[in-house]
């Protein structure tokens, strides 16, 4: 069981964090007491099943990117969100016949290492959650590999998903496939399962300065 509260992060730790978990398992559970987002919702798909509760949260995959403003300003934007932008952009232009220079600026920042840098982040992610749904959470399904690129797109897509930060509850999760398994508020598990997570939490506010994550 790994009890998992997170805001999501680096892909790459993620993938290390799931290889520790399954290795010499026979099982792996991932327990989301609140929220478990972006990379944090990559390792869930890595689990055999997900427990949630009734405040639990998943969320899309699709991966951001972390950007300097011309003002010197460090921001997250959506990887899609580049390629949607010069695509808008290119359409503009074929149907004015001509860029016009209030599209200067945004196109200043759009290199091609960024564009290149954006679709493999993405690609990597679809793999990422592919990979790992046909190894444990599908293995049993005998078209295992078409509900795994199903289930990926479906989350990285920002169309169905406007915010990355958008709530995926235990409903949906189930609807877009994946084994989840729900305990309401009166179950003596989910009971105990939020009274841990209130305790760390507590626990990480009273430490403030000196605790800044718990493993």
């Amino acid at each position: 069981d790994l009890l998992i509260h997170s805001p999501g992060g680096d892909i790459d730790v993620a993938e290390k964090i799931v290889y520790m978990c399954r290795s010499n398992r026979k099982s792996f559970r991932v327990i989301g007491s609140e929220y478990a987002k972006s990379a944090a919702t990559l390792i869930a798909l890595a689990a055999d099943v997900i427990l949630m509760g009734y405040a639990s949260e998943l969320g899309p995959i699709d991966p951001q990117i972390v950007i300097t403003t011309p003002e010197g300003r460090s921001v997250q934007r959506p990887a899609r969100s580049f390629l949607d932008g010069l695509e808008a952009i290119k359409q503009k232009v074929k149907d004015d016949g001509e860029l016009s220079p209030v599209y200067y600026p945004p196109l200043s920042q759009l290199d091609p290492a960024l564009l290149d840098y954006c679709n493999k982040a993405i690609k990597r992610s679809r793999e990422f959650a592919i990979k790992w749904l046909k190894a444990h959470m599908l293995r049993a399904s005998s078209d295992k590999a078409d509900k795994a690129e199903k289930i990926a797109d479906r989350l990285l897509d920002v169309n169905t998903y406007l915010s990355h930060g958008i709530v995926i509850d235990h409903t949906e999760a189930q609807e877009i496939g994946l084994a989840v398994e729900f305990l309401p508020p009166e179950d003596n598990l989910w009971k105990a399962i939020w009274y841990l997570y209130c305790i760390y939490q507590a626990d990480l506010k009273a430490t403030r300065g000196e605790t800044a994550k718990v493993f």
